[in-house]
This record gives C-alpha cells, structure tokens and sequence, in this order.
C-alpha cells in the first residue's frame, strides 16, 4: 500500500477535453481539470470565481438579434455600440444608454458578416451588400453614420450591367443572331464590344435600333430569356478631349459615334495618359469632367485606346467585406465579384482610392493562389495579413520597405482557413477562428523558418469550442483572457500568456444563452460586454450586460441607500426570476422578484441582486509512478485533501461544506471574513481507478484557489 502526498500546483492547462483523460503522460495533464465552468484559470496558476454581469438595457428589439461593436478613441473616450436591425445605439462605459439611435443601413441579417476598422474618431465599416459606411462621434451626443464620402473609388472598365429580360433567336454558336432587350440598351458605338451572360460571350455586329441588336455567338448562351447580362468593354469609336487640361480643370469629350449613357456620370475616362471624372451629359457623343490627371494630348483617341471605367464598388458587384489600417493606408477586400482583390488607399488619404504608379498612390492587387479564397478578413501582425476562406496569407514590400503599386509580395503561409468572427491580436499573434468555426489558432511570424504559423490553441480542448464559435473578443486587464461566444450560448474562456506557457480553457455559463461579446477600456483595464438572450417571465427577451468585477451574480443590479432599506428595486428585468442577493457583504436567502423588487429582512446600504451561478472545479485523477507501474485504474483513497485558498469563503468539496467562518455573538449580521491559507478536510472515501474532488462555490462570494494537496493511498 503506497501513500504519496500529490500536490497540483496551478490550472493553467484549464480544462482539458475528454479525449485527453488517457494522457496522463503528457505536463499539461498535470496542469489542468476535468470541469472548470465560471470561472478563471489565472496566469499565476490558481482559478477564480468569474465576474459576474450587471445589467445595462434591454436591447431595442428583443425578439431579434444584435450585435455589440466597441468605439474606442482612447482609454477615456470609449463606448459600446449595440448594432440591431437597421439601428446603432451608443453606451457609455458605465453602462448608461447616451440617448444617441442612429438609422443604419445593416439589417439583422448582416449583423453576423459586418467587419469594422477605427482610426483615431472615424470607424470604417463594412458588408458586402452596403456601401462602406463611417461611424464618427463628434461629440459625446452627436454622432453620424453614413456612407463614407469617397473622393475616388476604385475603378476598372467593366462595361454596363442589366437586371432586366433580354431573349437571343439562337443561343448556339454563329453568326446573324438578334439580341432583343426589353429597354433601351444600344448605341451606334456599341459595335465590336461584347455581351455576357451566364457563362454566353456574344459580339455585336449591327446595331438595329436602341433595343435590338445582331450578335456574332462566341460561347454557347445557357438560357433565354435571360434576366441578367452586361455589355462589356468601351465604346468602339473615337474619343477627342476638348483640351489638354490641367488637374482640376473642366473639359469636354467628344466621341465620333453615339455611346455615352446618362449612367456614366461619375465615371472615369483613361485617355492621352490623362483621367477625366465625367460631371455631365451633354448628349450620346458628348460629356463634360473634371481632369484628375493631367493629359497629355488633345488629338483624338482611336478605339481600344482609351477607356471609360466605373467603380468596382456598387450593387451589382458588391462592396467590401473587410478591411483594415496599414501604414496609414485604408485596405479594403473580398467583394463579391472580386473575392481576391485588395484595394488600399493614397497614403495619408484614407478616402482617395485613385490608382497610380507613385509610391504614395493607391493601388489594388489580386491574392493569387491555386483556388477561389475569397478574402474574409484584414488583419496585421509583423506585416499585411490576409485571411481567407482557405488560407492565409502575408502581403509586404521589399527588405524592410512599404508596401507600393510596383513593390508587393503575396505569400501563402498556411492552408487553414477562417470563418466570419473577427480576428483578435494579443501580443505578436493574430488569434483566428478555422473556417469550420471549431478551432481556434494563433498566426505568428517564426524567426527560425522565417515564415508564419498558426498552431491550433484548442488542441487540448477542443470540446471547449465543438459547437462552433460565432463572437470573440479579448481583455488584455486585469487578466488576460480571451472570450469566444459559442452557437450554443456558452462562453468558452481562454487564459492565455505565450510567455508564461499558460493555455488555459474554461466555461462560462449563465440562465440564458450569450450570443455576443465586445471589450472597450477602462481605467482598470478591459472591460467585457455581452448580448444575452434570457427567457424572464415566459418571454425570450435580450439584454446589454457587462462584466464587472466584484459583482458575483448575472443580468444584476448593484445599488446604495444612504440611510438604508429592505425593499429594493430596479428588478423589472428580472420579474418571476429567483435571485441572489448580498447586502453589505452578506448573502440572504434567495428570494422571486414581484412587482419589479424584493424585500429583506432587514434594511441594507448596499446591496448586490441577479440571477445565481455556480462555479464548480473537477480534478483529474493523478498520475503516480512507482515500483509497479502507473497508478492508473487501482483502487484510490485520498485520505486528507489540503485546498489554499486566496481570500475566498463559502466552498463545497465533493458535497461537503467548507467551514470558513467562526460563528460567535460578533459574527452575524456581518460579512464573512475572507479567508486565506490552508484548509484541511479528511475521509473522503475509496474509489476504484480514479480519485477526483468537484470543488463548488454556490453563494456569490469571492472565491479563489490556489493550488489542491492530496495525501493518497494506493492499493493494487
């Protein structure tokens, strides 16, 4: 009969997954805990009771879904923006509403897919299926949100689309087809230029009037009538500047044929090494623009070598999904119709996407790769970091230089992939979830292979994060943990410091289901803010919560009364529901909120009310190597268990109530001292194959352990 003194020093490998309880050859088994939910594993080694939430406002539609988008200026200036269906309203800190509703164009259907950069008071925002809009505060209760007011978009020659009919007398291959549109499509100088649709190429011949044209079929049509297609390229005839034109100036284009629509004004036309914004219509052979770039020439442009060009941004090709500040540039990627294309702005000039060949000018590139990886997100670490549905890749300059129009490398550094959440950086890691939303993985540049990896952070725990994640966000303080909102309402917790070698995964649940998280500061660090969705009084109904420290209870109130009270209120939020209370520092019996309030026995000054959780710690069953072998699957008995605790009171191990407080005449009525040090239980029994203790903490009162000592006795 072996008797060995175990002690489990720290819980930074958190909560390992099932499928590792076998591996009790490996440190991290050591380190970490079967169950740790509601609470923290910490970097120094011990776990803590988590925050609990106070409730802030009930979001504006709760029967729908919302989404919580931190604005920071500084560590002073933040607030919270509750993003819902076609609204944005701000919070302050504290959790006080500002009063401040904006009109918003996202509707809760895009709330899931919408990505977001800040600079300084501007937040760029953006979705694929809304123009890239800004969010700027000019004051505390004067804010905008509107299109961002563009000087130059992105442009390319990409013709004139149509969503209306248009039928083909013979889709197959050959000459002498009509092409019948059912509204005004031709002009004169449409001859020569292309029409798709679906995969069909077909090249106009004749133009028989503004509706029917004869087409020379390239490449087989799939259907008519069909309801989308383009006519592709310039018009085909001659293009003649009115003047040579300096920047700024305003001059005419005239072509030699009719083929300018009332649709191209705010166009671009390339002609003489110049650029001219067309401001006006004048007839179909000729417009009025602004030069943006000085032209060379005022002779006249043959066809094919000048071109009219529209921005590659708007409703028919979509708009960006993402984008991101790099050195003081604006990026922006992952349009639909150009899924692997990267815009970035002039230098300095985040609303100037005039392309150009000077350093400074802007520019758009393509992440070229051997399969369609649409760009999900922007993000920057040592360098340009491009996510997307099926890599991952670096974008830089030369050694040591920026990137420019004529100076860009793309490199795929892995194959992984990632899903809609937002990326998050901690240190010199960018934090990403895999496409398939069950891994999370950590990109950073590796100095020995010189190139980026990305290890998979839930490896150990991957039951943590199984049901897929939809919300991340990070508190760098007061303790670094990272929070990713699960599809089931869970929140999965990550301790991390890379330095310290912690990786520690928890679960945070509550009386209802999490569905979105954001941090802003504080003058104490980060503070966490969630979107829940509880079901109160037989309603489902959804709240703006914030994790605050020193509150141990959920959805609660934290209130005073200078000359004390027994009834308080301020509970409508939580009617029907049981709830905890603390006043001064003592926990009463729960009681159901009535009429929006409870009553107490006796009056209090301070008081602390919500909805109760439990946070509960299971140990792994230790691993001993002795003469024999592994101790694994013989008889157990822990014959003494020694818990070091931290300013903690109130504690349950394996059923049995811990006696942290000495009852006498001074004692009632008054808040429990807390207590830390060494507490010594004894007889907890036998147990064949396995020797666990489930620590629990009930009451909402501080609890911290520090490490677990376990006198075992093994028997064969």
């Amino acid at each position: 009969m072996a008797r060995l003194t175990i002690n489990q020093t720290n819980f930074t490998a958190g909560e390992l997954s099932p499928r590792m309880l076998g591996r009790v050859d490996i440190a991290r088994y050591q380190n970490g805990a079967e169950i740790i939910q509601n609470a923290w594993p910490l970097v120094h080694g011990g776990c803590t009771r988590r925050d609990g939430t106070l409730y802030a406002a009930t979001t504006k539609f709760p029967a729908k879904r919302s989404r919580l988008i931190p604005y920071v200026f500084n560590k002073s200036q933040a607030y919270m923006c509750e993003f819902g269906d076609l609204y944005v309203r701000i919070f302050y800190p504290d959790g006080t509403y500002t009063g401040v509703e904006l009109v918003s164009p996202y509707t809760e259907a895009m709330l899931s897919t919408i990505d977001y950069v800040q600079g300084a008071d501007t937040m760029f925002i953006f979705n694929t299926q809304v123009p890239i809009n800004r969010l700027r505060r000019i004051a505390d209760l004067q804010w905008s949100l509107a299109p961002a007011p563009f000087v130059t978009k992105p442009f390319d020659e990409k013709g004139i689309s149509f969503t209306t009919s248009a039928t083909i007398s013979d889709v197959t291959v050959g000459t002498g087809r009509t092409f019948t549109s059912s509204v005004s499509a031709f002009l004169a100088a449409d001859v020569g230029r292309e029409i798709w649709s679906g995969g069909g190429i077909a090249k106009i011949t004749a133009v028989v009037s503004a509706t029917v044209a004869t087409v020379q079929v390239i490449t087989v049509f799939p259907v008519t009538p069909m309801t989308a297609w383009s006519i592709k390229g310039s018009p085909q005839t001659t293009l003649t500047p009115s003047a040579v034109g300096t920047v700024g100036g305003i001059i005419s284009l005239t072509l030699g044929a009719a083929g300018w629509r009332s649709d191209d004004v705010g166009k671009f036309v390339k002609v003489n090494s110049g650029l001219v914004e067309i401001q006006s219509v004048s007839s179909t052979t000729v417009v009025s623009g602004i030069v943006r770039g000085a032209i060379t020439s005022a002779v006249a442009s043959p066809a094919n070598a000048w071109s009219v060009e529209g921005s590659v941004w708007n409703d028919i090709d979509g708009y960006p999904s993402t984008g991101t500040l790099h050195e003081q540039r604006l990026a922006a990627a992952g349009s639909p119709n150009y899924p692997q294309t990267i815009w970035e702005s002039r230098t300095g000039e985040y609303l100037n996407f005039e392309l150009g060949t000077k350093d400074d000018d802007a520019m758009s590139f393509t992440v070229s790769s051997d399969q369609i990886n649409p760009i999900t997100h922007m993000a920057q670490i040592k360098a340009l970091i491009a996510l997307t549905y099926g890599g991952e890749f670096s974008l830089t300059g030369g050694v040591e230089k920026p990137i420019t129009p004529t100076n860009i490398q793309v490199k795929n550094q892995s194959v992984y992939g990632c899903n809609n959440v937002k990326p998050v950086r901690i240190g010199n890691e960018l934090y990403f979830v895999q496409r398939a939303g069950r891994k999370l993985r950590a990109m950073a540049y590796k100095y020995d292979s010189d190139a980026y990896g990305a290890p998979d952070m839930s490896v150990l725990s991957e039951h943590a994060t199984e049901t897929g994640i939809i919300d991340m966000a990070y508190q760098q303080e007061p303790e670094s943990i990272l929070f990713l909102v699960r599809t089931d309402g869970v929140i999965a917790t990550l301790t991390v410091d890379r330095d310290q070698d912690v990786v520690g995964w928890a679960r945070q649940i509550t009386d209802g289901q999490f569905e979105s998280v954001a941090s802003i500061p504080t003058a104490t660090g980060e503070q966490m803010w969630v979107i829940v969705r509880r079901t109160v009084n037989g309603v489902q109904t959804r709240y703006v919560e914030r994790f605050t420290s020193g509150i141990r209870v959920d959805c609660g109130i934290s209130a005073t009364s200078g000359p004390g009270a027994s009834v308080w209120s301020g509970l409508a939020h939580l009617e029907g529901k049981t709830v905890d209370i603390v006043a001064d520092g003592v926990v009463m019996q729960q009681q159901v909120v009535t009429a929006g309030q409870v009553t107490i026995p006796r009056n209090a000054f301070v008081v602390q009310i919500g909805l109760p959780f439990k946070t509960q710690i299971k140990t792994l069953t230790p691993e001993v190597q002795g003469n024999a072998g592994s101790a694994q699957g013989n008889s157990m008995r822990i014959a003494e268990v020694t818990l070091r605790f931290l300013q903690t009171t109130g504690c349950e191990i394996n059923g049995q109530p811990v006696a942290f407080r000495n009852l006498g005449s001074q004692a009632l009525d008054k808040p429990p001292v807390l207590f830390t040090g060494d507490h010594r239980m004894e007889n907890l029994g036998w147990d064949r194959g396995q020797a666990s203790l489930v620590i629990e903490q009930n009451q909402p009162l501080p609890f911290h352990l520090l490490c677990v000592i376990k006198k075992m006795t093994f028997n064969d």
